[in-house]
């Protein structure tokens, strides 16, 4: 297997190393201070994160890619809403052991890691390609598509662990940043009120501070809507912020109002902005 042959693979490999030393020094950390009992938003405690990712990571990358063409119809399970999401979430934790502790669970978790790193130190540009089952909205998808979950995945709960625990860094590189806001923009077109869109024409530029980040714009025409890299010119809308507020706001974890009266999230127009709240409610 020449290097020429897994460009892609280490790209991706070294992302995702970084992502997990970041989460594993978060983890000692609560180690050290015995700080998994605090809250992480309304139902989790932070000792539920390691878990939760433990189990994404085996059951929709490792499974997936392991699998490929050959994992069991009578297993192809589909989310396609946010509630199948969070319904399959809850029967995951009723799942785990009565009593797992955290640390179990960090092991857990571990194990998970280990076996995705496994997958990629034998896999070729080529197999990124290849088809998997992937249960979140998706269905058949390349192995990349769940790689870059993994990936993903990671960043946002690295980025909500890291702020639940009051803790300014590291952050993960701009292009795993990039991954991630890529990933969560997708989503916009699913979420597009089309009785609000009314046929009309809307652009709305998501511009982000953080360096090497760059923007998107979301643009609504003919009742569909559609993403694409960086920002038209002359957008009926522009958000500024960076990915951490947007992070932030998006997980519950900072009502959208107060960011941008404490001026976090900036805004060209607050009358298109009440037009965007209409096309996509949250």
């Amino acid at each position: 297997m020449s290097a020429k042959d897994r460009t892609e693979v280490v790209a991706l490999t070294a992302q995702m190393r970084e992502m997990w030393g970041y989460l594993s020094q978060l983890f000692d950390r609560l180690d050290a201070k015995s700080g998994w009992g605090q809250k992480h938003g309304r139902d989790w405690t932070l000792a539920d994160v390691p878990y939760h990712l433990a189990y994404c990571n085996q059951d929709l990358v490792v499974k997936g890619i392991e699998l490929g063409e050959d994992y069991p119809e009578a297993e192809r399970q589909l989310f396609l809403s946010a509630g199948d999401v969070g319904a399959w979430n809850a029967r995951k934790f009723d799942e785990r052991p009565d009593g797992q502790t955290a640390a179990e669970s960090v092991a857990q978790w571990r194990d998970s890691i280990e076996a995705i790193d496994r997958l990629l130190v034998r896999m070729r540009d080529a197999d990124l390609d290849s088809r998997c089952w992937f249960p979140l909205f998706q269905g058949w998808a390349p192995a990349r598509h769940l790689l870059m979950f993994a990936l993903t995945h990671d960043w946002s709960e690295y980025t909500q662990l890291r702020l639940y625990m009051g803790v300014s860094g590291p952050l993960p590189n701009p292009a795993t940043t990039r991954a991630y806001l890529s990933a969560v923009m997708g989503f916009f077109p699913m979420r597009l009120n089309a009785d609000a869109a009314d046929g009309g024409s809307f652009s709305t530029v998501m511009a982000f501070t953080d360096p090497e980040v760059g923007a998107w714009t979301i643009k609504v025409e003919n009742g569909a809507a559609a993403v694409e890299n960086g920002a038209v010119e002359n957008p009926d809308l522009i958000l500024t912020q960076s990915a951490e507020t947007f992070e932030k706001t998006v997980r519950g974890m900072q009502d959208p109002g107060e960011a941008i009266r404490s001026g976090l999230v900036q805004v060209s127009d607050f009358h298109n902005l009440a037009r965007f709240g209409r096309l996509f409610p949250s």
